[in-house]
């Protein structure tokens, strides 16, 4: 009855819809600030506020609330030769790079912090609040400039400091303006008045701020990427099936229109503290309301369609086509909603947040198709299938596309019809056969996918493409220093009763105690150096000083490594030998955090120890990932099973689907992981798939796969009515071959958009869901899915055909059958 009065409201009141949604849409456009200006950045700040990084972090900016080097912009210059960067190299630094990098930062050099006057402090001080910079560090402090200096003498490093977190979009300024002066210098010819580099030297990008810009910049021009290759892919495809442009214009109209007013309300209740959204959620709305929008409206324009053929009155076809196939759609997208929108029960904020959007999206997708494109159609009229104007037949002689289109043609020829036909034919007389097959064909990449479930890819460069300023910074820098460099991890320790605050005493020998402890083991904890009170330099040679030299010296190193707001807590830098970022740094830093206790002289025994930096927030990301991992997977399954035996009544049945596209998930898994592991361009060194893939394709496969086997097994209830038990099983699949594999096309078309950009995550989950669907579209839906019916239907699995209900002779009971009425070719 809903659906009826909604498609009456269509047929007479067009007008008035299709007015209302523009009147949405303008003033969506109109309310709703850019997605910047709301959006979360980074990836740690959607941890749970209880995650172990992130009470640390919290501890850090309480013991030492004046440290505000959150990141950094690291210059990396080098001169590989065997003797090394020259006294005239360090000498053009001093004088033509630290001072205009000092300029474009906004930072006051030594000369210029001496000569302020008192009048001027006051006002010195608000302007260094406001910065970003915070200082530049580099060979010329004189206490600890040979930390800049790398052991081969061939490469050194200015630091430039920041108070914000490293994929704060506020640094991006920064560090063009630094790119564009570094970039100046190596292209100044030689001679002129302005500053050029010297031959032999070169000057590369680091440090995570410039990782932070590139992946800002990469983020947002993948997601134009994709949205652009997502309007293309979907014009192409429906050109191809329709060959009407206007009618393939209908779709696209519905699925822009939803995507651009889902995206603006988000972001209105973004900015209203509702939800919460990050950079580049826009990408995985988009896609998926192309993908599965699309879908919606091929099944209601082949229903319009037929019923135009039919003899009935535009008015009427719109006004039945609702009727009949609304519900059919809103089941269809119910799952899909239900099984993304399980997503908001993960801990981390990303999978939550990007759970409660699309599932939005999809909902107000919904209800353009069951509006707007019906509205359209009813203004259009007959003109919507031009060139190919419908003609009023027999409703037996119609079919799902228009009579003279590409796919109709060939279905003319019987070849599609033979086709689905012949696949039918083999799985009647061939049903194990068929099944077996079909199960060992995908069985290795199953395996596959189960052994390399585990490894994934947590790294923040291996998502960069390697053309990235900051990937090529990076080698530069990991060529001469230390690879753990680029992520020290500081560890607090909180000694009750302790006094770390005096240049000498017990607390001073318990320091240099645990010291030797951790340099004597470092090989086995995967150290290359440990920075404290008793080795501010690490274990580099600490230069000659007098007495007084000494202690200024300690006191400079007590306001580095003592807290200034509780003398209680000290800080302790380890340098990790191995890359911080590779596969193994997760394993290296809990080796090291299981261990380190084990090496505190008595006198800290009792200390309480707080781990700060990337590699402890990528750790417990790898925690709460898994832990959601699990839970989602039970939620998505448990939730769309729930959903299949209220529509089909029949549990064993319902139970065999979701074996079906969770077989389906583990072979698409396998099947990516190994086309990225042998196109690698080091595959013994693959870290893994994107940590955020699994979990993405999960959801979206589970409930993508289901969507279309809910409307095969409508189309079974019907067939068998007229056909019996096994007929009709291979008469649905023969009928809705066209209808689903156009479908599961036109949406694998649309998530290989996610692979027109550089970000190396998005194209493994485009590849992924591609394949996926595919496989859900050719062999799962037309293979296993009906072989196993009928071995159930024909009694030949014994018990289990009992257990699956098909003792009985009742047919399985689910939505109107003529929500996808396809009639023979």
């Amino acid at each position: 009855m809903l659906f009826k009065s909604l498609g009456d409201l269509a047929a007479h009141k067009a007008l008035l819809i299709l007015l209302g949604w523009a009147a949405l849409l303008g003033a969506s456009i109109w309310a709703a600030p850019k997605l910047s200006d709301v959006a979360q950045n980074g990836e740690f700040a959607f941890l749970p506020d209880d995650a172990a990084s992130r009470v640390a972090e919290a501890k850090f900016k309480e013991a030492f609330p004046d440290d505000l080097h959150a990141s950094n912009i690291v210059l990396v210059v080098r001169r590989e030769q065997p003797e090394g960067l020259l006294p005239e190299d360090y000498e053009f630094l001093s004088r033509s790079v630290i001072p205009e990098l000092h300029r474009i930062a906004g930072l006051p050099t030594a000369e210029e912090r001496l000569n302020e006057d008192s009048e001027n402090s006051a006002a010195s001080e608000m302007e260094a609040k406001a910065r970003i910079a915070q200082g530049i560090d580099s060979f010329e402090d004189k206490r600890i400039g040979d930390m800049y200096i790398s052991d081969d003498k061939q490469a050194t490093s200015i630091v430039v400091w920041l108070r914000t977190e490293f994929l704060d979009q506020s640094n991006t300024d920064l560090v063009d303006r630094i790119d564009a002066f570094v970039t100046k210098l190596k292209h100044t010819p030689a001679g002129l008045d302005e500053p050029s580099l010297p031959a032999g030297m070169e000057i590369a990008l680091s440090g995570t701020t410039t990782f932070g810009r590139d992946m800002i910049e990469e983020t947002r021009n993948s997601a134009k990427s994709t949205e652009k290759w997502t309007v293309i892919l979907v014009v192409g495809l429906l050109i191809v099936i329709y060959r009407a442009p206007a009618l393939a214009m209908i779709p696209l109209i519905t699925v822009a229109i939803s995507t651009v007013i889902s995206m603006n309300l988000l972001i209105l209740m973004a900015q209203a503290g509702w939800i919460t959204l990050f950079n580049g959620i826009e990408t995985y709305v988009t896609v998926l309301i192309y993908g599965a929008g699309v879908d919606y409206c091929l099944f209601l324009v082949a229903r319009y369609r037929e019923e135009l053929d039919g003899g009935l009155t535009i008015e009427d076809a719109v006004s039945g086509t609702l009727e009949r196939v609304g519900a059919a759609l809103t089941a269809s997208a119910g799952t899909v909603v239900c099984g993304i929108g399980m997503m908001i029960f993960a801990e981390f904020g990303k999978f939550r947040e990007a759970g409660i959007a699309i599932s939005f999206g999809l909902t107000v997708c919904l209800c353009a198709a069951l509006t707007l494109t019906p509205a359209i159609l009813r203004l259009a009229g007959r003109f919507a299938f031009w060139p190919n104007a419908p003609r009023a037949s027999s409703r037996n002689e119609t079919g799902f596309l228009s009579g003279t289109d590409l796919t109709s043609r060939i279905q003319r020829a019987n070849l599609l019809t033979q086709g689905w036909k012949w696949i039918g034919g083999v799985i009647e007389r061939r049903a194990w056969t068929a099944w077996s097959l079909s199960i060992v064909l995908m069985l290795p990449f199953v395996v596959a996918g189960v052994v390399f479930f585990g490894n994934l890819s947590y790294g923040l460069l291996s998502e960069l493409p390697d053309t990235a300023a900051s990937v090529y910074g990076a080698q530069a820098a990991q060529r001469h220093f230390p690879a753990g460099e680029v992520a020290p991890l500081k560890v607090l320790l909180e000694v009750k009763g302790m006094d770390f605050s005096p240049i000498q005493g017990e607390s001073e020998k318990l320091v240099e105690q645990f010291t030797n402890n951790l340099v004597r083991q470092k090989d086995a904890l995967g150290l290359y150096a440990v920075r404290s009170l008793a080795a501010p330099k690490g274990q580099r040679e600490m230069p000659t000083l007098n007495a007084r030299e000494r202690t200024a010296m300690k006191m400079f190193v007590r306001r580095e490594f003592v807290s200034p707001a509780d003398s209680s807590i000290m800080r302790v830098i380890l340098i990790f030998k191995n890359d911080p970022f590779s596969r193994s740094s997760i394993s290296d830093y809990r080796n090291l955090r299981d261990r380190l206790h084990d090496h505190l002289p008595e006198g800290l025994k009792n200390a309480n120890m707080y781990f700060v930096g990337s590699v402890p927030q990528i750790s417990d990301l790898k925690d709460v990932t898994d832990s959601d991992q699990l839970r989602i997977d039970a939620l998505v399954l448990g939730g769309v099973y729930v959903i299949l035996v209220l529509l089909l009544k029949r549990p064993g049945v319902c139970a065999y689907l979701m074996f079906t596209v969770f077989y389906s998930y583990l072979a698409t898994l396998g099947f990516t992981y190994l086309v990225f592991w042998m196109t690698a361009a080091n595959p013994s060194e693959f870290a893994g798939l994107d940590w955020k893939v699994p979990m993405f394709l999960f959801t979206i496969l589970i409930a993508v796969g289901e969507d279309y086997n809910i409307f095969l097994m409508a189309r079974i209830e019907e067939e068998q009515k007229v056909h019996g038990p096994v007929k009709g099983i291979t008469v649905a699949l023969e009928r809705t071959g066209s209808i689903i594999s156009s479908c599961g096309i036109i949406m694998a078309g649309t998530f290989c958009s996610l692979m027109a950009g550089s970000l190396v995550g998005m194209d493994q989950l485009g590849l992924a869901l591609a394949a996926g669907v595919l496989l859900d579209t050719f062999v799962i839906r037309p293979i296993m899915v009906p072989s196993m019916l009928i071995l159930l239907t024909t009694g030949r699995l014994g018990v289990l055909s009992r257990l699956a209900g098909f003792q009985k002779k009742t047919p399985m009971k689910v939505i109107s059958s003529e929500n996808i009425k396809t009639p023979a070719a």
